[in-house]
């Protein structure tokens, strides 16, 4: 054995160990994608896992430091990577851009042009496998530009069927694994929403409270409800589904369902039509790892939905004829008693006391805020409501 070909394998040794230390198909994907570039002598390297309806390749490519984006392909002719799925072959390309190469392989071949032309960026040469899996395929790996400016080595592409046995392994074996932890989807909210240290001050504060650490960001940073949805939808690759008041209730889909299983299973079934059945969830990867959607709807074809512990609060409300709970209205008036009651200093400092509190609690995010006094020495209540959830202090 050549040194080179000695070294190059040495470390796709040290490359497989860092890839059964893993916890997730995630951070396969989004932290080991430069080490893998640097020994395979490729300029770009997506991996593609296959989807839950077994029909689309799906990815996540790192858009800065801690966040990214989903790629999502049809298993199909129409793109290089489909097709390597599809035919469960390695492609090792020229260039890309050669409709002759490309209708060698299969006459419907074709190379999505569409990142290229609103990027800038040229792609030439191509190498593309097929991770191996129980059911067939578990996903693909492809490289994209060689260093060396030529089609990829014969050393490349023996490494490389190494790299997809690795691989499908690791994917295998993570399918099976608990899920992550929810709180980690806070990562995908970008610094010019909040920053570092604002996210680890919001974390403690979870921790030290007990909070939902949703609830500290809504309530305590201010954060939009719409943005922690598109974080949530970041971090599970799925999209994000708000709440919509005019929303039709699936009655049809909810005749098994009562509130008490959706409240502690944190899923529901929200619509289904032609392509496929909805479900609704506060944690994607804790759902599909229960197997509890596939035992109840056998022949459904999911797609899964994330949405925030609020938004979900109130679907829950709507779908199980509850009203949601309402925005305060602030331009109503704040103070009403009747003039004998108080003389009309104390009438006018009550009703600034109970407006600052008022204009408090709509700072703070709640939704509701109840007074209740007491007479005499008894003390009062003050109730509030946060996420869905009545606190009493």
């Amino acid at each position: 054995m050549s040194s080179a070909r000695e070294a190059f394998f040495r470390q796709l040794q040290a490359l497989t160990t860092r890839i059964h230390a893993t916890n997730n198909i995630d951070e396969i994907m989004l932290d080991l994608s430069n080490e893998i570039c640097t020994l395979f002598g490729s300029d770009r390297l997506t991996i593609y896992a296959v989807a839950d309806d077994k029909a689309h390749l799906v990815s996540k490519v790192k858009t800065g430091l801690a966040s990214f984006k989903q790629l999502r392909l049809p298993i199909s002719a129409q793109s290089i990577a489909g097709y390597a799925a599809l035919s469960r072959t390695m492609c090792n390309l020229r260039d890309v851009y050669d409709e002759a190469e490309l209708k060698a392989l299969a006459p419907e071949l074709c190379f999505q042009q569409g990142v290229d032309k609103r990027t800038g960026y040229r792609t030439r040469q191509m190498l593309v496998a097929p991770i191996p899996g129980d059911d067939g395929v578990a996903g693909v790996v492809q490289l994209i530009n060689s260093r060396a400016h030529e089609p990829f080595a014969a050393l490349v592409e023996e490494g490389m069927h190494d790299l997809c046995a690795t691989l499908g392994i690791a994917f295998a074996q993570r399918h099976k694994a608990p899920p992550a932890e929810r709180t980690r989807f806070v990562t995908a909210l970008p610094e010019t929403v909040i920053s570092r240290s604002q996210l680890d001050a919001a974390l403690r504060n979870a921790a030290a409270t007990g909070r939902d650490i949703e609830e500290v960001l809504l309530g305590d940073a201010g954060i939009k409800l719409n943005v922690l949805g598109r974080a949530l939808a970041d971090f599970y690759g799925v999209p994000y589904m708000a709440f919509h008041a005019e929303r039709r209730r699936p009655a049809e889909l909810l005749v098994n369902f009562n509130r008490e299983f959706v409240t502690q299973n944190q899923w529901l079934p929200i619509e289904e039509n032609k392509n496929g059945l909805y479900i609704l969830c506060t944690d994607p990867d804790e759902v599909r790892h229960s197997g509890a959607v596939g035992r109840i709807f056998p022949q459904a074809r999911v797609v899964y939905c994330v949405t925030t512990r609020r938004d979900f609060g109130w679907m829950l409300n709507q779908c199980f004829d509850a009203v949601p709970e309402p925005e305060p209205d602030l331009s109503a008036p704040v103070f009403q008693e009747p003039a004998h009651l108080l003389p009309p200093a104390r009438r006018d400092e009550l009703a600034a006391t109970v407006a600052g509190l008022v204009a408090g609690a709509h700072h703070q995010g709640l939704s509701d805020l109840r007074i209740e006094t007491s007479p005499g020495k008894h003390p009062g209540e003050v109730r509030f409501t946060v996420t869905g959830s009545i606190k009493i202090t």
